[in-house]
């Protein structure tokens, strides 16, 4: 039995190591490098990486389970390692609940700059919406003030600049994000076309039937949608299918077009909310104050503060 293991047996309080970060910051790297493999490890990828389960290559149901998996353990008043992009409202509740069951709580914040987040993100087999790294970059980083009080200094940053490897990049989307939302879109979509960066892999296309897909194109003939839009061509079919599978007819045009304005009226709220995610990462980056808040250690101190903590 490791020391560690006799240690925290002996203690009477509970401990949480969360890895924190956005997508693509680097956490399990990071993880891989402190010496927490006593520890029960709680990680969407143990559930999305595993073929013979449910879950398998399903990043929301995966990071659900994991939601109740620390629920659970925190029940039980088991210690564990949560890796999480500490990014979402339920994020914050389990954290509360965490605390107010007496738990000790560390937290090690992975950062690292939106384009290494964004490069390495598609760089995977697995990768999210380009949307979703940037709001969860931000909606986890925007919180490292309120989490060093909270946990009333059992925090650290580590910042992950995978070895300068990408500073022209960085530099470029930096420039980039000078003239706001604007010039990082302009920015990425020329990135894009220049390393053939397409669309998220966690994307699933609806499944029908010859004949489901025979009714579909004879509903839709004179239907005026985006049929390149794989998502708009999606919520379509969705609806048509809703009707057909129960009566074995379409739901008719009205259906159809109101499903084709929801979804563009969808769009058109999340188009608004990358405009401002990306307004608030173009400031985060200019930012003194919070420059000032990401002080890095390095891995060495991090597992020093760490083993101190569990004892």
């Amino acid at each position: 039995m490791k020391l560690i293991d006799i240690i925290l047996e002996q203690s009477s309080t509970p401990k949480a190591v969360i890895m924190g970060g956005g997508a693509g910051a680097g956490k399990s790297y990071l993880l891989g490098k402190l010496n927490l493999d006593s520890l029960t490890q709680f990680n969407p990828d143990k559930y999305i990486e595993d073929p013979e389960h449910k879950f398998h290559n399903n990043l929301g149901a995966a990071s659900r389970q994991v939601e109740k998996d620390v629920e659970q353990a925190a029940d039980q008043g088991t210690s564990f390692v949560w890796d999480t992009t500490a990014s979402g409202k339920k994020f914050d509740e389990n954290l509360d609940k965490l605390l107010n069951a007496g738990y000790d709580v560390y937290m090690v914040m992975v950062y690292t700059h939106p384009m290494i987040s964004y490069i390495s993100n598609f760089s995977r087999d697995r990768n999210i919406p380009a949307t979703s790294v940037f709001t969860t970059w931000r909606n986890a980083y925007q919180k490292i003030g309120d989490l060093n009080q909270k946990l009333k200094g059992n925090l650290s940053i580590f910042t992950n600049t995978r070895g300068g490897k990408f500073d022209q990049e960085v530099e470029d989307f930096n420039t980039a994000a000078k003239k706001g939302p604007k010039g990082i879109k302009e920015y990425l979509k020329q990135y894009n076309e220049e390393h053939g960066i397409g669309k998220s892999s966690f994307f699933k296309p609806v499944e029908m039937t010859d004949e489901e897909e025979q009714a579909f194109n004879q509903a839709v003939k004179d239907l005026d949608y985006d049929r390149e839009n794989r998502s708009e061509d999606k919520a379509v079919k969705n609806e048509f299918l809703k009707t057909y599978r129960k009566i074995g007819a379409g739901p008719g045009d009205d259906k159809l077009r109101a499903a084709v304005k929801k979804y563009r009226d969808s769009k058109a709220s999340k188009d608004k909310t990358e405009e401002d995610v990306l307004e608030s990462i173009a400031e985060m980056l200019f930012s003194p104050v919070f420059q000032e808040l990401l002080k890095h250690s390095d891995v060495r101190e991090i597992d020093q503060n760490i083993q101190r903590f569990l004892r």
